[in-house]
């Protein structure tokens, strides 16, 4: 149990951690990314009529586009944040915050069943909470953190007791089944904890069948309703391996096993983990790695001080989860994306506070002073990395973000009169129907969808635009528009100040 000094400390951190991780939901990134757009209008639909967009009751997979489909804890934990709070982007965000927030207290509670020390713990949810990466997952209302809260509370309860009871393994196994629901990289992460309990098992010995078909039945009865939806809905299952590559499917780039298993190694380069991060701006800055700094010298020093260990039981999982984390990212061949593999970010955590706990230990001053530097270089280079997320980064990451698509669909609908008119939407601004959607609950102007035509501008014949309409096109593109006879009512401005899309009236 938890003493009140410490829980007082914790709490009071935690508070701390809320501000900072919370702070500007609408401003960094400094637009909703399509993915975020997607999720946040099934979940708005399903907290005010029980279906998704396409009219499926409550779907255990969300159809998207073309192939893809979405997983639904995450939809559905907005969906239940939208029963009490309107759409906005900060509500939209905000349930992935309180999941990063989450991750962080059971890393602390992990770190303090292993580490039988509060401070080191401490230490472990201090070095995760800086960790550039987890704060930008954090911040965004995709699913890809949810994955990590699942696999942090299998880690939990495995290491809750020296001796495994058949409930507690059912339960570890019902946690990794439920974990399947979070994120489409999971059907490979969740089954790879399976076995990896399984070999912790053996490890202690376990040689009869019971603690084995333990995990397996708690993992295949959370599972039963994922198979039930997929065998009355077979083409979608189908559709997923099309979509990765998996399968046969035509056009299909194959991907062999010499590219998976280069894959693989690439997300423990230290260049990806230190130093240019995520080749995608959505994941990374480029300002910071994956990990700060000094991470680089306290994780070969805690990996050392977990290979002397013998293997005890949270040392086992530990190892065997860092070698799984990037088993998605390998299967589909993606190369150098976190998102894929943010299994890794606790624990690489964990084993960077043992290598604090190896420093210190040495009880020699040159190491303890070495540990302390390093820990406070961690603040001091995450505060610099803060600075720039809410700066240039924001500049820098306009482009992945489909510029400000929002900024012109909100334009549009201040330029609305008190009778609607009809609204053009250029269709080469991609994800654009799903934006509208989004924009037209946020504002609850629902009544302009019906007057609303996507139109491609090579063969629009403005004479058949109706007096008074409004167009969202992009500047580079509104050029014969202007000398049809359209007007330009507003420029919308990126981060930089120069505009990409613009409004006009007919």
């Amino acid at each position: 149990m938890v003493r009140p000094a410490p829980a007082a400390a914790v709490l009071s951190l935690l508070g701390l951690v809320a501000w900072v991780y919370g702070a500007g939901l609408d401003r960094s990134p400094a637009y909703l990314v399509h993915d975020e757009v997607v999720y946040a209008i099934n979940a708005h639909a399903i907290a005010t009529t029980l279906r998704d967009i396409n009219g499926q009751f409550l779907p255990v997979s969300i159809y998207v586009t073309g192939q893809f489909f979405a997983t639904p804890v995450n939809i559905y934990l907005t969906a239940l944040f939208l029963t009490v709070l309107p759409l906005t982007e900060v509500t939209t965000r905000l349930p992935g915050v309180m999941i990063g927030l989450a991750n962080i207290v059971l890393l602390f509670a992990i770190a303090r069943k292993m580490f039988k020390r509060d401070w080191l713990a401490l230490v472990a949810a201090g070095v995760f909470t800086l960790t550039p990466a987890h704060f930008m997952h954090s911040r965004l209302g995709t699913d890809h953190e949810y994955v990590v809260t699942a696999v942090l509370a299998w880690v939990l309860c495995v290491i809750g007791r020296d001796t495994l009871s058949v409930p507690r393994l059912v339960a570890a196994g019902g946690i990794l089944g439920a974990g399947v629901y979070t994120y489409l990289g999971a059907l490979i992460t969740m089954p790879a904890c399976v076995v990896i309990t399984w070999i912790v098992l053996w490890r202690q010995g376990a040689r009869n069948w019971t603690p084995f078909a333990a995990v397996a039945g708690g993992f295949a009865v959370v599972l039963l309703p994922f198979l039930a939806w997929h065998l009355a809905h077979p083409s979608q299952y189908l559709n997923q391996l099309s979509m990765y590559s998996l399968n046969d499917s035509p056009g299909a780039s194959p991907i062999g096993l010499a590219d998976r298993v280069s894959v693989y190694w690439d997300y423990f380069n230290p260049s990806f983990l230190f130093f240019a991060g995520d080749t995608s701006l959505i994941n990374g800055t480029r300002y910071a790695g994956v990990f700060l700094l000094p991470v680089m010298v306290l994780l070969p020093i805690g990996l050392t001080r977990l290979v002397k260990t013998n293997l005890s039981l949270p040392a086992l999982l530990v190892v065997l989860s860092l070698l799984a984390s990037p088993l998605a990212a390998a299967v589909v061949g993606e190369r150098y994306r976190i998102n894929r593999a943010l299994m890794l970010l606790p624990l690489v955590s964990l084993i960077a506070a043992m290598g604090v706990e190896v420093l210190w230990a040495t009880r020699r001053r040159a190491c303890q002073v070495a540990a302390l530097a390093l820990l406070v270089a961690m603040p001091l280079q995450f505060a610099g990395f803060y600075r720039d997320y809410f700066g240039d980064y924001r500049v820098r990451s306009a482009r992945w973000l489909e510029y400000n698509i929002g900024g012109g669909l909100e334009e549009i609908i201040r330029q609305q009169p008190s009778a609607p008119v009809p609204v053009y939407i250029a269709d080469n601004i991609q994800w654009a129907p799903y934006y509208w959607q989004f924009y037209l609950a946020k504002h609850g102007r629902q009544d302009l969808a019906p007057g609303t035509v996507y139109v491609d501008l090579q063969n629009l014949d403005v004479a058949t635009v109706p007096q008074a309409s409004l167009l969202l096109c992009r500047v580079g593109d509104e050029g014969p528009l202007l000398a049809a006879g359209l007007t330009r009512v507003a420029a919308i401005p990126e981060p930089d100040g120069a505009p990409w899309f613009a409004v006009l009236r007919r």
